[in-house]
């Protein structure tokens, strides 16, 4: 089974890392980009760079499309994960290539069980599943890489709702007809102190403990994972990034490139390039899920 997760997650290796020159170059010839990926009424894209001042990429990501349900309304379900090895300790890379493993190894199987129990995935706890698996992520980066850590959060998409799981800063958010909608809240130092009335806004974006996590997958025993669930309807854009990407480039701007792009793909790559236009200071990871119409 090892083998078949192995082909579905991915971490663009330092080595593709070009300079920024190349990187807009590439951004602008559009023969030069990937098609996007295709299941039926989900697109997808995807685009990754180590950044301008990291030599290596510890973020992960996953995607994996099936077709459950039942035989009379066939449903098409996608498996989203998106993981930051934690920067500045040891064996970031390898705890956000574990935890993407661990959680698809955990939620694919229970998926495809319960389509062979007969009752389709609307008998499936997604919510449930998907904080276990979480909590499964955790407890095997906490054995295999002790004192590492990664955030991770993972997605489920099926008829018309999308389900969520999550710990630390990495961050799903709706593209709506105005703006980006946040659906998860930061795990961090300077968003606790922001909630409880101590800095404002602009103090929490250029706080010097702005990256401090308060949870990570690979912490131990205790982990609180948030889950939650949401209407996500054809025509629906779901963005899933790293705070490389969301730390450098405004919800603003990342709505507006992501309305203006061709497709998933070519959004991916033009949010991609444009943190690094604004530094490139960390591992930047998007993940672009849009249900067509």
């Amino acid at each position: 089974m090892l083998t078949r997760f192995k082909k579905w997650w991915q971490r663009a290796p330092a080595a593709q890392t070009q300079p920024l020159r190349r990187v807009q170059a590439a951004a602008r010839g559009s023969a030069q980009l990937p098609a996007p990926i295709t299941f039926g009424q989900l697109r997808l894209g995807a685009a990754q760079s180590s950044g301008l001042q990291r030599t290596s990429n510890e973020d992960a990501l996953f995607a994996n499309v099936e077709i459950l349900g039942t035989a009379g309304s066939p449903a098409q379900t996608g498996l989203f994960v998106v993981a930051d090895g934690v920067g500045g300790h040891r064996h970031g890379a390898q705890a956000s290539a574990l935890a993407v493993q661990t959680v698809a190894q955990a939620v694919v199987p229970a998926l495809l069980a319960a389509q062979a129990g007969g009752g389709g995935v609307q008998s499936f706890d997604f919510q449930a599943s998907l904080s276990a698996a979480l909590g499964a992520a955790n407890m095997a980066v906490f054995a295999a890489y002790p004192g590492s850590g990664t955030t991770v959060i993972a997605v489920l998409v099926t008829g018309g709702w999308l389900h969520l799981a999550h710990v630390g800063d990495s961050r799903a958010m709706l593209v709506e007809a105005h703006g980006m909608r946040a659906l998860t809240e930061d795990h961090t130092l300077v968003r606790r102190l922001q909630t409880a009335g101590h800095i404002t806004a602009e103090q929490a974006a250029v706080h010097p403990q702005r990256s401090t996590l308060l949870r990570a997958v690979g912490q131990g025993e205790g982990l609180q994972v948030d889950s939650s669930s949401h209407a996500f309807e054809p025509g629906g854009r779901l963005l899933l990034c790293t705070d490389g990407l969301w730390g450098c480039v405004s919800d603003a701007e990342l709505h507006q490139i992501i309305l203006a792009a061709a497709d998933p793909q070519a959004a991916c790559v033009d949010m991609v390039n444009a943190a690094n236009l604004a530094g490139g200071p960390d591992n930047i990871s998007a993940l672009l899920v849009h249900y067509v119409r």
